[in-house]
């Protein structure tokens, strides 16, 4: 069975390394303080009862699951930007099959562009 990725477009973005006057990193609020690493069409995924409780241990709100065509180059400290709303990325899952990779999102902040 063919999947459709047909729910959006997903950015993936590094934070640039932008520090603040007492070199704290700086907070994302604009489209600028990232660099743009990738694109890919997604599926938003159901949000299951173990999915919220895994985000939970981990501390985390799970705000959006999404999967997305294999991918094996994403890492953990991108950030996403869906509709121009910031995401962080809390876990990464590919499938068994490698067909396709899971996206579990905490959401930040609207971002401007």
């Amino acid at each position: 069975m063919k999947d459709n990725y047909n729910d959006g477009v997903v950015y993936f973005y590094k934070r640039k390394n932008i520090t603040n006057s007492f070199k704290a990193a700086k907070n994302v609020t604009t489209i600028e303080d990232l660099d743009y690493v990738s694109r890919s069409f997604f599926k938003e995924e159901t949000k299951r009862q173990q999915d919220i409780v895994f985000a939970g241990a981990m501390d985390k709100k799970l705000s959006l699951k999404i999967s997305i065509p294999y991918c094996d180059s994403l890492e953990s400290d991108y950030l996403v930007i869906i509709d121009n709303y910031l995401y962080s990325i809390f876990h990464i899952d590919p499938d068994k099959g490698k067909m396709k990779t899971y996206v579990y999102l905490e959401g930040m902040r609207k971002v401007e562009r």
